[in-house]
C-alpha cells in the first residue's frame, strides 16, 4: 500500500482543500529540543489530531495516540463501517446504493481509504491505544496490553524528545460533565520523567474550526481555494446581496505548564487535568 512520510502528507493536507489553509499561532511557545506533550481539544471527533499535524512544526513529527481501530488490519470492517458514515452524507449513501455499480464503487473507494488509513498510521508509528470500555475478561486483559505498550511507547519518546499528542478528555471537549472521569495519563507521565530527570513541557494546543467542519462543510473549502469565487462571494458581501466570511482553521499554542511532581496522587494528578481541561476550554471560547 502506497505511503508518504509524515513532513510529507502534512505538506499535502495543507495544499488538498479538506480544510481551509491552516493557521498557527504561539509557535514560539513550543520549546525545542525539549520533552513535549501537545495537549489538544476535541470539537469534531478524530479531526484534531490531523489538524493539529498541520500547525505544529513538521520536525521532528508528533507521535499521536490512536484508536486500536485504525491501525490493525483485522479491524478492517469496522473501520470501513465508520468511514464510510464519516465521509459521505447518508442521502449521498442512499443514492448511491440505488444502483449495483455505484454501490460496488462506493464500497471500492471505501475499501481503499480504509486500507490506505490503516497503512499511514502504521507509516506514521502511532502510539496505539484502546479507548473501550469492555467487560469480558479477555477483552479487558487485552485493553491493559494495549494501553500499557502505549504508555511505554510515550515514556521512550519523550526521552528522545520526540513530541507525543494527548485529547485528555479522551472524546469531545464539553463545558461541563455529568459524572467525569479524568483521563490522568498527561500528568503520569510527567511524573515518570521527572523522576528520570527530564521536566515535561505541556502545551496547550487550541484548534478553531470557523465553521465547524462537517459533511455540509466540504465543499465550501474547495470553493474558497478558488479565487475567482473568493472574489465573487466578497462583491456579493460588499453589495450587501449575501454575507460572506471565508472559513478558518486556527490553532494556538499558549505557553507551556509543568507537572513535576515525583510521586503525586491520584487527586494531584485529577486537579491538574481538570484545571488543564478548563484552560482549553476558556481558550476555545475566546
Amino acid at each position: 500500500m502506497l505511503t508518504f512520510s509524515y513532513s510529507l502528507s502534512a505538506k499535502i493536507l495543507r495544499t488538498i482543500p479538506i480544510c481551509p489553509k491552516p493557521k498557527s499561532k504561539g509557535l514560539e511557545n513550543i520549546p525545542k529540543n525539549e520533552s513535549v506533550i501537545f495537549v489538544y481539544n476535541h470539537i469534531v471527533l478524530r479531526a484534531e489530531p490531523v489538524w493539529l499535524a498541520l500547525g505544529a512544526p513538521a520536525n521532528p513529527g508528533v507521535r499521536f495516540f490512536t484508536d486500536f481501530r485504525l491501525a490493525d488490519p483485522k479491524n478492517l470492517p469496522i473501520l470501513k463501517e465508520d468511514l464510510q458514515a464519516s465521509v459521505f452524507t447518508q442521502k449521498f449513501q442512499e443514492k448511491a446504493s440505488r444502483f449495483r455499480w455505484t454501490k460496488a464503487a462506493l464500497e471500492k473507494v471505501v475499501d481503499i481509504l480504509a486500507r490506505f488509513i490503516i497503512a499511514e498510521m502504521n507509516r506514521f508509528d502511532v502510539i496505539i491505544a484502546n479507548l473501550d470500555y469492555p467487560t469480558e475478561k479477555e477483552e479487558i486483559s487485552s485493553k491493559f496490553r494495549t494501553n500499557l505498550k502505549a504508555l511505554k511507547k510515550c515514556l521512550r519518546c519523550l526521552e528522545k524528545n520526540i513530541p507525543i499528542a494527548i485529547a485528555p478528555s479522551g472524546g469531545k471537549t464539553f463545558e461541563a460533565f455529568e459524572n467525569p472521569v479524568y483521563n490522568t495519563t498527561i500528568p503520569t507521565l510527567a511524573s515518570r520523567m521527572y523522576n528520570k530527570g527530564k521536566v515535561v513541557k505541556i502545551v496547550p494546543s487550541i484548534i478553531k474550526e470557523r465553521p465547524i467542519i462537517d459533511h455540509g462543510t466540504y465543499w465550501r473549502y474547495v470553493a474558497d481555494r478558488i479565487i475567482f469565487y473568493r472574489i465573487f462571494r466578497q462583491a456579493l458581501n460588499l453589495l450587501r446581496i449575501k454575507k460572506y466570511s471565508r472559513p478558518t482553521l486556527t490553532i494556538e499554542f499558549l505557553p507551556p505548564l509543568t507537572f513535576e511532581k515525583a510521586n503525586p496522587s491520584k487527586g494531584e494528578k485529577v486537579e491538574f487535568v481538570k484545571d488543564l481541561l478548563q484552560l482549553i476550554y476558556d481558550n476555545m471560547k475566546k
